[in-house]
């Protein structure tokens, strides 16, 4: 499986809408920085057509240390769930 890594996308982006790669790279940070800042306030990004990301926050709870065998407590923890689009998931599955 191959993964797509943040300098792909850029160059990919500069070659897809003829812009320099220093363009790019600036045009893909700014995106991925507005998403942040978005999540980090408390509010769903949805992108149309492709997905919607949501921040979440897991409950604390009680869970068992593997080795030692004894109760400990989980803390609560933020994270962000993703949620696929019908059309993206209808391509996907095809």
């Amino acid at each position: 499986m191959n993964k797509l890594n943040k300098n792909e996308i850029i160059d990919l982006v500069a070659e897809k809408v003829y812009l320099s790669k220093v363009d790019a790279k600036a045009a893909v940070d700014a995106t991925f920085e507005l998403i942040m800042d978005a999540l980090l306030r408390g509010e769903a990004v949805n992108i149309k057509n492709f997905c919607v990301l949501e921040p979440k926050t897991k409950s604390g709870r009680k869970g068992t240390h593997p080795k030692k065998h004894t109760v400990i407590e989980i803390q609560p923890k933020k994270t962000v769930a993703v949620h696929l689009a019908k059309e993206f998931k209808a391509r996907l599955n095809k």
